[in-house]
C-alpha cells in the first residue's frame, strides 16, 4: 500500500475526519492483534465481534487511526487520546469498500476476477504467478474472497502495481454482482459449476446465474475465460444466462475450446502434465500440483497470460514452481506415511477429485478420512452417497465422520466388498481411532467442510512426526 493521508482516506470514505488530522497510515487491518504504527484500523462489526471493542487495544499496539461507526467508542477513543484520529462513518464495511474503491481507481490497475465453485484460490495463485513473468502483480496469499477481503487485497497495490487478482466467492444471489459494481474486472476466470451452496441458492441453475453475475458490469472489451468442460459453461447457456457482453474464451477439452486441453498425465506427488494448443501455440506443462482438476485450472490462468501477451513457454516456467495453498490437496510425508490434506472445505466434486489423487499415489493402503459437506440442500443425500462410491473404488479403508457417515458407508459398500469403515458421529470423535490406525506406508487424505473442524485431524497426524 502506498502513503494515504487521513484527510483522503476520510474524503474517499465520505466520512467525518476527527481528532487529529495530520495523520498518515501505511497499511490497513481489520484484525486488531496486526495493528501498528501507521496502521489503520478497520472496526467491523461482524456477526459475532464487535471491532469497535478491539480499538483500545489497537492503540497500544500503535495504530493511530480508526475507521468507526460508533460514535461513543469515537468520542472514547478521542477523549482518552489526544493523538487519535477517527474517520467516524454510518457503516465501516460500505466505508471501506469505498475507500478501496478509490484507491484501485486512483492507481489505475488493471484488474482480474476468478470465480467458481472449486478452485479459486488455485486457479488465483496460478494466474497471478504467469502474469508475474512480465508485470507486477498483487494477490492475497490468505483466502481473501469476501466483501471484506477483497478491500484488503486491494490495498495491496502501490504504484508500481500493474494488475490485481482478486477471487470472488459468494453463498447468495447478487454477491458478486456487489463486488464486480466496484472491483469492475476487466477479465473474468470460472472455474466450474458445482454443487457448493446449494441449500442457499436452490438449484445449480441459481449457482450458475450466481457466479455468472461476474459479467454483469463487462463491457465489449472484458474477456471471460471459463471451462468449458463444466456444467452450465457451454455456449447455450452462456447466451441465455449473460448479455454476451464481453469476449468468451473457452478452455477445456472439446474440439471447439479457444484453448484445448490434452494428453493430461497424472504423475501421481509428482503433479500433473497436460498440453494446451490456442492463441497460435501449443506446449507441454509440468504442472507440482496434484489432481487432473488443477490441469484444468492452470489451463485458464495460462489463457488468461495470452491475453496479455505472455507466451505459453514464459508460463510453463512460471508453472513448474507453482505450490499449492494450505489445507488444498497439500501433501507431505509424514513418519513414512504420505498426508494429502485437503481439509479448508468440501463439496462432492472437490471431495471426488481428492479421492481422485488418492487414487493416483503409490501406497500400501490408502485410507480416506471424510467429514460432512455443508450447504448442499437436496444434494445433501446424493451428495454424500455419490462421495461414498468413489471412495468405494479408491480406498482399503474409511473413516466416515458426521451426520452423514452413514451414507458415506452406503456408497462405498456398494461398489466395494472388501474396504474398511469405521463410523463416528465427528470428526473429534473420530481422532484417537484414526491416530492409533495409520502408520507408515499409509497415504491419508483428510477432507470435509471447514466448520467440521476436520483439519484438526491432519494437524495431528503431522504431529506423529
Amino acid at each position: 500500500m502506498k502513503e494515504l493521508s487521513a484527510i483522503i482516506l476520510a474524503d474517499a470514505a465520505h466520512a467525518k475526519l476527527l481528532g487529529r488530522e495530520d495523520t498518515a497510515v501505511k497499511d490497513i487491518v481489520i484484525d486488531s492483534r496486526a495493528a501498528g504504527p501507521e496502521v489503520m484500523f478497520v472496526c467491523i462489526i461482524g456477526e459475532i465481534n464487535d471491532g469497535h471493542k478491539f480499538a483500545e487495544s489497537a492503540y497500544g499496539l500503535g495504530s493511530r487511526v480508526f475507521l468507526m461507526s460508533d460514535e461513543k467508542a469515537a468520542e472514547a477513543m478521542l477523549s482518552a487520546h489526544d493523538d487519535a484520529c477517527v474517520i467516524l462513518c454510518d457503516d465501516t464495511n460500505i466505508a471501506f469498500r469505498d475507500m478501496a474503491k478509490w484507491y484501485i481507481d486512483d492507481l489505475g490497475v488493471r484488474k482480474i476476477g476468478v470465480t467458481g465453485s472449486v478452485g479459486k484460490t488455485t486457479t488465483k495463485a496460478l494466474t497471478a504467478a504467469v502474469l508475474a513473468e512480465q508485470y507486477n502483480v498483487v494477490c492475497a496469499q490468505k483466502n481473501y474472497n469476501t466483501h471484506l477481503g477483497m478491500c484488503m487485497t486491494s490495498f495491496l497495490a502501490d504504484d508500481n502495481t500493474d494488475f490485481i487478482v482478486f477471487e470472488m466467492g459468494m453463498d447468495r444471489k447478487n454477491e458478486i454482482h456487489e463486488y464486480c459494481e466496484w472491483v469492475r474486472p476487466e477479465t473474468a476466470l470460472i472455474t466450474v459449476i458445482a454443487d457448493s451452496h446449494l441449500e442457499r441458492l436452490g438449484s445449480h441453475e441459481a449457482i450458475a446465474d450466481a457466479k455468472l453475475e461476474i459479467t454483469h458490469f463487462m463491457t465489449d472489451e472484458c474477456r471471460l475465460i471459463y471451462n468449458a468442460d463444466s456444467p452450465f459453461l457451454d455456449d447455450e447457456n452462456l447466451k441465455n444466462r449473460t448479455k454476451m457482453n464481453f469476449t468468451a474464451i473457452p478452455v477445456g477439452k472439446g474440439k471447439d475450446a479457444a484453448f484445448v486441453l490434452s494428453d493430461v498425465e497424472l504423475k501421481g506427488i509428482g503433479g500433473v502434465s497436460f498440453r494446451l494448443t490456442g492463441g497460435g501455440e501449443s506446449h507441454t506443462f509440468e504442472l507440482p500440483l496434484l489432481g487432473e482438476h488443477n490441469a484444468a485450472n492452470a489451463a485458464l490462468a495460462i489463457a488468461c497470460g495470452m491475453q496479455y501477451g505472455i507466451p505459453m513457454e514464459l508460463a510453463a516456467a512460471a508453472l513448474k514452481n507453482a505450490r499449492g495453498t494450505e489445507k488444498r490437496l497439500a501433501f507431505e510425508h509424514v513418519n513414512g506415511m504420505l498426508l494429502l490434506d485437503d481439509s479448508y472445505n468440501a463439496n462432492p466434486a472437490s471431495m471426488i477429485a481428492g479421492l481422485s489423487v488418492l487414487d493416483n499415489v503409490e501406497a500400501e493402503r490408502k485410507i480416506a478420512v471424510l467429514a460432512d459437506m455443508y450447504e448442499l440442500g437436496s444434494d445433501e443425500i446424493p451428495g454424500h452417497f455419490k462421495v461414498g462410491e468413489k471412495a468405494g473404488e479408491v480406498c482399503d479403508v474409511l473413516f466416515a465422520a458426521g451426520k452423514h457417515a452413514d451414507l458415506y458407508e452406503e456408497g462405498a459398500r456398494k461398489v466395494s466388498e472388501r474396504i474398511k469403515v469405521f463410523r463416528f458421529p465427528d470428526a473429534k470423535a473420530a481422532e484417537d481411532a484414526v491416530l492409533a490406525f495409520v502408520k507408515s506406508g499409509d497415504a491419508v487424505l483428510v477432507k470435509g467442510s471447514n466448520s467440521t473442524k476436520v483439519s484438526v485431524i491432519a494437524e495431528k497426524i503431522r504431529d506423529l512426526k
